[in-house]
């Protein structure tokens, strides 16, 4: 199938449907009344990412979508049906651009998740919407309000972790083929990778990570030279970009280190960004160079190159080196990918002080209250009766041992006596003679 990561489409939601005006009108019922119903709502345009999806190439033939008008209104007090909502399928990566504002609608990172590009437009209302108790006969409806019409433009960016990059006949193939699943096409001639392909690598279980292979990069791809720098969109979403770098090219006139170095030059003519990814240097084709040359040929490249980076010593076609290459990448991906540990808010912390209850007095509570009552008055007779230390010490004794007054014993008797007397007779109770 060919690969497509670039579409421009248009699209038209549907306009809803007009309100009706009408009036009842049956046997014997003189005054029906509106009876107009609403228009129907217009279909919307959404676009939803399809993980079995890897190409736009369904959109560089089918270029114009609508969807459908709503109903309009009819009398019976009958509601326009709504429109059905149509729905673009895209590539997991997919960026919905607006073509006249360079605004982005959507980016479908998520698949089965639907966003909205254009809305459907509401339907009209009937003049059964205006029926009120002062206007009985309303004649007046509204058409339906128009649906959104954009035109779009579809790219397409490969969501993988890793990245490769280098020139053309680097052997970026034939590492991907090596460390994954993925059988891209391999030739002795320059630019054979004319797409970008995907691979899985399996490092343990439960442990991989997505890495991506794009077109050979040259020296004035910024000015179309080769297959141009198009490709590198789909590196703009990697955690880490391994620069490949044949270290036996074909011809022995050619310096590894220039080429190296025209790579980088235009990698940071296309995206500052993309230049200030994570980069590894990774040399290539070490089972051509003789094993008592290999160590000298790394650090006189190194010493030219002045890298500071991490290095790694590869033979993509007899796989030695390429397992601690991916598990050097695999914890890289998961330190990257590992949530951060987010620092505790005090606020959320204390603890959340509820609103005093409302006090509801019992009889234990009545009765410890007249007990505190009965002990503080007991208290304060106690320190009334008793003089301060200092005082008696100043005062004579026959002041400060005064006895306490004794009440008269005549008044107490009088007491027993009025409680003794009996109660006098009343003589209205006497019984009749």
């Amino acid at each position: 199938m060919k690969f497509v990561d670039e579409a421009t489409i248009d699209i038209a939601a549907g306009n809803g449907g007009a309100g009706c005006a009408s009036f009842r009108r049956e046997k014997f019922i003189p005054f029906g009344g509106p009876d107009g119903g609403d228009g129907g709502r217009g279909g919307s345009v959404f676009a939803v990412a399809d993980r079995n999806l890897n190409t736009l190439i369904d959109y560089r033939y089918a270029r114009r979508h609508e969807a459908r008008n709503g109903e309009a209104g009819r009398g019976s007090d009958q509601f326009g049906a709504a429109a059905e909502d149509i729905t673009l399928r895209v590539p997991v990566g997919t960026i919905v651009r607006d073509l006249e504002t360079d605004e982005v609608i959507a980016e479908l990172l998520e698949p089965d998740v639907p966003v909205m590009l254009a809305k459907g437009g509401d339907g009209g209302f009937g003049n059964l919407h205006f029926k009120t108790s002062t206007n009985r006969a309303p004649r007046q409806k509204t058409p339906g309000w128009p649906g959104e019409v954009k035109k779009v433009k579809l790219e397409l960016r490969v969501l993988a972790d890793v990245g490769l990059l280098g020139q053309p006949n680097a052997g970026k193939s034939t590492l991907i083929a090596a460390v994954s699943n993925a059988r891209p096409k391999i030739a002795d001639y320059p630019f054979t990778t004319l797409y970008p392909n995907l691979g899985v690598v399996r490092v343990a279980p439960e442990k991989s990570f997505v890495i991506a292979d794009i077109p050979g990069l040259i020296e004035g791809a910024a000015e179309g030279a080769g297959l141009g720098h198009q490709f590198l969109r789909h590196l703009q979403r990697t955690r880490v970009l391994l620069h490949v770098v044949d270290l036996a090219p074909f011809n022995p006139e050619v310096d590894p280190v220039a080429e190296a170095k025209a790579i980088v030059k235009e990698l940071k003519k296309y995206d500052e960004a993309l230049h200030a990814k994570p980069r590894w240097l990774v040399l290539n084709k070490l089972d051509m160079v003789p094993a008592e040359e290999r160590e000298a040929r790394v650090k006189d490249f190194v010493k030219r190159y002045k890298w500071k980076g991490p290095v790694f010593e590869i033979s993509a076609l007899t796989r030695e080196g390429c397992e601690p290459l991916i598990r050097a990448i695999y914890e890289h991906v998961a330190a990257i990918q590992a949530p951060p540990v987010e620092d505790p808010d005090v606020r959320f912390d204390e603890p959340v002080i509820e609103p005093p209850k409302a006090f509801q007095e019992t009889r234990a509570t009545r009765a410890a209250k007249a007990k505190l009552i009965k002990a503080a008055k007991e208290e304060a007779a106690v320190a009334s009766a008793e003089p301060p230390a200092e005082a008696d010490e100043v005062r004579p004794a026959a002041v400060a041992k005064k006895p306490a007054a004794k009440k008269p014993a005549a008044k107490k008797a009088g007491k027993a006596d009025k409680a003794e007397k009996p109660p006098e007779r009343d003589p209205r109770f006497d019984p009749l003679p």
